[in-house]
């Protein structure tokens, strides 16, 4: 499936509810940034990328100008937003709410994927892959009814399930619309990077605008934008080459790998990072506490790290400039701890933008050519 195919107005509607979703993970992290409440929020991430990726893989099949696929899309909208509203309280009160609607979402990617490939020799991938999925949402289901204190380990185990089931990409094709699925994983990246945008911004409203407020502002703003630039600029246009450009199962191994996969981190390090900042804008003339200080400067290695992996996945090349970068960056995070957070966010912005730079004038011929 080589033909070049946008996304449609229902699927970026599907979106707006990981939107709020990735909302009310940060929402449960803010003001508890210690290793419990960041594995909970981890796995919930996982959970809600899973769904969304199940139906990313799907809506390649998919006709959103007919009827049905129109209705089925909106339906899971809604049985998602459910599961948003109770992210914050998974692993409390709302549990159960949280793991009947996502076993109720995945139950409908389920159906609606089958019926989409229901004649083709597609069937054959989705029967080695689907009912190891679904045996990842019972465990979901199972887990939002045992105690607090079970419930963590049935959904550990349910991610163990659905990572382990992409294994069916190995001896099975799973063709997909490259330009839609590199497409729809670049509009995800786009929400959070968004949510960063809307930390910056909620922590700049009603701020008394110091000039140390100004100064560290302007450097979380331009770090955010670094990270738009570091995905945009050519990495996406890179994984979409590479994913036209592969075919049969070698297509379905690159998208698992470079997409479902490697995307996890990517998003999950945008999410750290706009905790800190955040945080940091918050005192941006006391030093930041360790917890605080690597979720930012961590995030933004992970962050990286993930792009470093697509980069190699996609070209067989090593992204010197980012792992150079990933080393200074945790560099700052050791020894610079006693700086205040607005010199930190400087020096950290400033690493980010030199080495986006340097890679950017070191490459200038072949981003042309992606052009």
């Amino acid at each position: 499936m080589n033909e070049d195919r946008s996304a449609s107005f229902a699927e970026l509607f599907f979106d707006l509810v990981f939107v709020f979703g990735v909302t009310q993970i940060v929402a449960s992290i803010h003001g508890h940034l210690d290793w419990a409440t960041l594995g909970e929020a981890a796995i919930v991430l996982l959970l809600l990328w899973w769904a969304w990726t199940q139906f990313t893989w799907a809506a390649g099949n998919a006709d959103f100008d007919e009827l049905r696929p129109r209705i089925v899309l909106l339906v899971a909208t809604a049985a998602t937003f459910i599961v948003a509203t109770a992210v914050q309280g998974a692993f409390g009160e709302d549990g159960e709410i949280f793991a009947m609607a996502y076993f109720g979402v995945m139950s409908l990617w389920a159906i609606f994927y089958f019926s989409l490939i229901w004649g083709t020799e597609q069937v054959a991938g989705f029967l080695a892959y689907g009912p190891k999925v679904m045996a990842g949402s019972v465990l979901v289901l199972i887990g939002g009814f045992v105690s607090e204190d079970l419930r963590i380990w049935f959904w550990v185990a349910a991610v163990v399930v659905n990572v382990a089931s992409t294994r069916a990409a190995e001896s099975n094709e799973y063709p997909i619309v490259a330009s839609h699925f590199a497409e729809r994983h670049g509009l995800f990246v786009i929400i959070v990077l968004g949510e960063a945008l809307i930390a910056i911004g909620v922590s700049t409203v009603g701020n008394s605008g110091s000039t140390t407020f100004f100064v560290a502002g302007t450097a979380m703003l331009l770090t955010v934008l670094a990270m738009w630039w570091s995905y945009f600029d050519w990495l996406f246009r890179v994984g979409e080459k590479a994913l036209k450009a592969a075919s049969g199962i070698a297509q379905g191994r690159l998208a698992r790998d470079a997409y479902s996969v490697a995307h996890y981190p990517l998003v999950a390090g945008v999410i750290l990072f706009a905790i800190g900042a955040e945080e940091l804008l918050a005192h941006p003339d006391v030093a930041l506490d360790g917890a605080t200080r690597w979720a930012f400067v961590g995030g933004l290695i992970v962050f990286l790290a993930s792009e470093s992996l697509m980069t190699r996945l996609f070209t067989r090349n090593i992204a010197w400039e980012r792992l150079i970068t990933i080393g200074l960056l945790g560099i700052a995070g050791v020894a610079l701890g006693g700086l205040t957070a607005a010199a930190l966010g400087v020096v950290v912005c400033l690493i980010v933008v030199a080495a986006l730079g340097v890679e950017t004038v070191r490459y200038r011929d072949a981003l042309r050519q992606l052009r």
